[in-house]
């Protein structure tokens, strides 16, 4: 029953995979602790190696429904006033049904404006490859009405996995505060097809920004006390999303609200979850929890979502030339 129920809100979802209806991309609530994936300007907007991993387990109540997986590494090199890159995330939807993975390199400039002020373009390049597992399916055939799930008769009426290779690029203005910026993601449209159509991925655009109030601060850890608002809008094809809200910071504890959703629009995808994160952030390392209140109509009955993120960050060894510090955003 599960599994049944498990393709049937996929099929909602995604109109069925051989429909003409492109798919979002992976979201996740935690998108500030996901710099690579949101955005290539984050690459090396730190001060030094930063690595981070992520999981999460979207509508928890249908087990392995949409599991997606990523893991960045980037660093800073002050002496080209550059970062750089590398990016994969692996995604699972309908227990094993469809399987994408998709794997890249980044890179972003830092260029002085002021001061204060810093500009960073961004560009990432990719390698990604779609799978469709048709064991997985289940089709008329095999339904007889009651729990059972029957052998089926249809053939394999297309290709088992597809490849592409995809680009986004992007700008960030930001503080040692303050940030904002957006991306254009799937740039070369790679093909979304099993079957010989030239059915496409759409262009995903994103924007960001947000701002951290600094409450108390100390020579030894730096930042003590803040409170980070922010937000990220995302667009992709028809569908259309956003996280608003904030999380506040006292050595060691993370605390945070969002909400996901647009607001005021009155559709299933207008009000999506509500979420609560905890966390510890120390020195180098940053460990997160968060979990997903389900808004929209599915309810209670889609068990919310789950996710973690870990993030080790060490600065460079310092370099016998001393290079002008580059101002770096407060994710």
């Amino acid at each position: 029953m599960r599994r049944f129920l498990g393709v049937s809100l996929l099929v909602v979802l995604f109109g069925g995979v051989f429909s003409r209806v492109s798919a979002q991309d992976p979201q996740f609530t935690q998108f500030f602790a996901n710099p690579l994936y949101m955005s290539p300007s984050y690459a090396g907007a730190s001060q030094g190696h930063r690595f981070v991993m992520s999981y999460r387990d979207q509508w928890a109540a249908v087990p392995n429904l949409f599991r997606t997986l990523s893991a960045s590494y980037d660093i800073n090199v002050p002496s080209l006033r550059s970062g750089f890159g590398v990016f994969v995330l692996g995604d699972l939807a309908g227990d094993g049904l469809l399987g994408t993975v998709r794997g890249g390199v980044v890179y972003s400039f830092s260029v002085p404006m002021t001061s204060t002020w810093s500009f960073r373009p961004g560009l990432g390049v990719y390698f990604q490859q779609r799978s469709l597992n048709y064991s997985k399916l289940i089709w008329g055939d095999q339904l007889s009405g009651g729990s059972e799930i029957n052998p089926s008769s249809v053939s394999h009426p297309g290709k088992n996995s597809d490849y592409g290779v995809d680009a986004s690029s992007s700008v960030l203005f930001h503080t040692a505060d303050a940030w904002v910026g957006a991306s254009w993601d799937h740039m070369l449209k790679p093909k979304d097809s099993f079957f010989g159509q030239d059915y496409r991925t759409p262009w995903k655009w994103t924007v960001h920004g947000g701002y951290r109030f600094v409450l108390r601060s100390s020579y030894r850890r730096g930042v003590d006390q803040s409170i980070t608002v922010a937000s990220n809008v995302r667009f992709q094809g028809r569908f259309s999303q956003a996280e608003l809200g904030g999380y506040w910071f006292m050595y060691p504890l993370l605390l945070g609200v969002w909400y996901r959703g647009i607001p005021l629009v009155k559709n299933y995808f207008g009000s999506d979850a509500i979420a609560i994160m905890a966390g510890l952030r120390f020195a180098k390392i940053q460990l997160a929890y968060s979990y997903d209140m389900t808004v929209s109509k599915l309810g209670p009955a889609s068990g919310g979502s789950h996710e973690i993120s870990f993030t080790y960050e060490t600065p460079r060894a310092q370099p016998r030339r001393r290079y002008k510090a580059i101002i770096c955003p407060p994710f």
